[in-house]
């Protein structure tokens, strides 16, 4: 199927709870933006048990709303689908059961040609959790375009992800089976293991693409940075916002380990 007939929906969701759907959203919605500047991107999060994360952002808007909400939402991120293509939606269902509602509620309104991501660890019991997310999208939506999401990978190198994801790649020294032939995903995508993503939630509360763009300026502009740091607060405040730059150089890491998907959104 060509990209030009995807809609600008993006679904994470995954039949089982506590593998990261909600962190996904982030360098999604980073990437996407990345892509599309000139694009408003909302966040739906579908969640009965996730409070609301009060993180800032100047780019996207995030609401976390009850499962109740489900119908309501889906059908207005449907209609922005075919009239406003200035709109980039993504929703992000909870785990286990909430997923389903969320998928059978799609199915019902025949939502089809939309972006899909599925989020897993290295539990070899996700395989199944993988194949009845897959099972259940492929139910409406023939031409969907699904991807693999493998988080918190150790090392973004291909031999290491291979090693710590035997559920996916297989382990002939313990006759653990390769499943790649056996998923039908369009791309697999790798998201690595830092601690960027809990720092900007829960400690700066800021989104992960508001944070990446005062970083990008903090560090092409640091040597005017440095000289207003020096005159303005001495050494206490040169220590203190060179903090800052620690920390901005590691959102920048995270965004260059993430560029193979925000090339593969294009």
């Amino acid at each position: 199927m060509k990209k030009e007939n995807l809609t600008n929906v993006h679904i994470v969701c995954m039949t089982k709870g506590g593998v990261g759907k909600s962190t996904f959203t982030s360098p999604l919605s980073t990437m996407l933006y990345l892509n599309n500047p000139e694009k408003k991107i909302n966040i739906f999060e579908l969640d009965d048990f996730n409070e609301a994360q009060k993180v800032k952002s100047s780019f996207i808007n995030h609401q976390t709303l009850k499962l109740k909400s489900t119908e309501m939402i889906i059908d207005e991120v449907q209609y922005h689908s075919l009239s406003d293509s200035s709109l980039i939606n993504i929703i992000d269902a909870g785990g286990g059961a909430d997923t389903k509602i969320v998928l059978a509620k799609l199915k019902e309104i025949e939502l089809k040609n939309s972006n899909y991501y599925l989020p897993l660890n290295t539990d070899i019991d996700q395989i199944k959790n993988i194949k009845d997310t897959i099972n259940l999208i492929l139910e409406f939506d023939k031409c969907a375009n699904i991807n693999l999401v493998l988080n918190k990978c150790k090392k973004m190198d291909k031999d290491v992800i291979e090693e710590q994801f035997l559920n996916i790649y297989g382990d002939p020294d313990f006759d653990v089976p390769c499943q790649l032939d056996n998923l039908k995903v369009n791309n697999i995508f790798f998201v690595p293991e830092t601690n960027v993503f809990t720092l900007l939630k829960s400690h700066y509360k800021v989104a992960l693409l508001d944070s990446y763009l005062s970083s990008k300026d903090l560090i092409e502009n640091i040597v005017q940075y440095h000289q207003e740091w020096r005159q303005k607060g001495g050494v206490e405040l040169f220590k203190a916002n060179n903090k800052r730059l620690r920390f901005a150089k590691m959102v920048i890491k995270l965004i260059d380990d993430l560029e193979p998907i925000r090339k593969a959104l294009l």
